[in-house]
C-alpha cells in the first residue's frame, strides 16, 4: 500500500520500490506485491474474506464502498507486471488466507481435465529469475525519468522517479542516459530552490540564480530535455528583469515551444 512504501523501500534497500498509485503508468517483467491483504483494516478483513470465498451476501458494495477501493489498488498493482507476478505476506491474516485459497484452488470449467489454480505457494528466497536485462533496465529507467515530466506530481516526487531513473541506467551500464538524468535531476533542484523564494532578491543573489540557470539549461538542451526546460523557464522567467524575460523568449522559449508542438 502507498502509506508502506517507504517504510519498505528502507528495510528492502532497494530502489525499485513503490507505493501502488505511484506505480500507475509503468510496466515491470516482474511484480512482487508485498502485504497487500495483511494491510488491509482489520474491519474490513472479514469481508474481503467473504468476498473471495464467494460469501458476500446482499448490500455488500452499499455496507463496506472500502473494498472497492482496494480492489481498484490491487487491479493497479497487478497490471504493472508484465511476467512474472508475487504476492508476499509476512504476516497472516483472514483475507490473506482467503487470497490463498482462491488463487491456489483449481478453476472449474466445462473441461474439467483442463481446470488449473490461478497461482502457487512458493517459499521465495532466491529471485535469480527475476533479475532484468540492460534493454530492461533502460525501459523502467525512461518509463520512471518520463513521468518525472508530469506536471501532476509535486516536485520531491520527480526526484524520486529520477532517483529511480538513475538506478536503472547504472544497472543497465549506459552512461549517457546516467548523465541525462542527473542533469534532469539538477533542474529540479533549481526549481525547488526558486520556489522556495519568497522575498525581493538581492543583485548578487540574482546574479547567482541567473548564472545557475545558464548552466541548466545549457546542459538541458544539450540533452534535448525540451519539456524539462519549459518548466524551469516558467519558474525562473517571473524574477528576470523584463529586457532577460524578452531576450529568453526571442532566443529560447518560442523555439522550444515551435519545436514541441510539431
Amino acid at each position: 500500500h502507498d502509506e508502506s512504501a517507504s517504510r519498505w523501500k528502507k528495510l528492502l534497500g532497494h530502489k525499485l520500490v513503490y507505493g501502488i498509485r505511484e506505480a500507475k503508468g509503468l510496466e515491470f517483467k516482474s511484480v512482487v506485491i508485498l502485504d497487500f491483504f495483511a494491510e488491509i483494516p482489520s474491519s474490513l478483513q472479514k469481508p474481503w474474506r467473504n468476498l473471495l470465498l464467494n460469501r458476500e451476501g446482499s448490500d455488500f458494495e452499499l455496507r463496506y464502498p472500502l473494498v472497492e477501493t482496494h480492489l481498484k489498488l490491487v487491479y493497479t498493482a497487478v497490471t504493472r507486471c508484465i511476467e512474472q507476478l508475487f504476492f508476499a505476506e509476512t504476516s497472516s491474516s483472514a483475507a490473506g488466507d482467503a487470497a490463498v485459497r482462491w488463487l491456489t484452488t483449481n478453476m472449474h470449467t466445462k473441461d474439467q481435465a483442463n481446470s488449473e489454480s490461478l497461482a502457487t505457494i512458493n517459499n521465495v528466497r532466491e529471485l535469480e529469475s527475476m533479475t532484468m536485462s540492460n534493454d530492461e533496465f533502460c525501459v523502467v529507467g525512461i518509463d520512471n525519468a518520463e513521468l518525472a515530466e508530469s506536471s501532476d506530481i509535486k516536485l520531491h516526487q520527480a526526484r524520486s522517479y529520477l532517483d529511480r531513473a538513475i538506478y536503472c541506467f547504472h544497472e543497465a551500464q549506459n552512461s549517457e542516459l546516467v548523465a541525462k538524468a542527473q542533469v534532469q535531476v539538477q533542474s529540479v533542484q533549481l526549481r525547488e530552490k526558486l520556489i522556495r523564494i519568497d522575498s525581493p532578491i538581492a543583485k548578487d543573489a540574482m546574479e547567482m540564480i541567473e548564472r545557475e540557470a545558464t548552466q541548466v539549461l545549457k546542459s538541458l538542451l544539450r540533452e534535448n530535455l525540451l519539456m524539462e526546460c519549459m518548466n524551469l523557464l516558467s519558474l525562473i522567467a517571473p524574477i528576470l528583469s523584463s529586457y532577460t524575460q524578452q531576450k529568453l523568449d526571442d532566443c529560447i522559449t518560442s523555439r522550444i515551444q515551435h519545436v514541441l508542438s510539431e
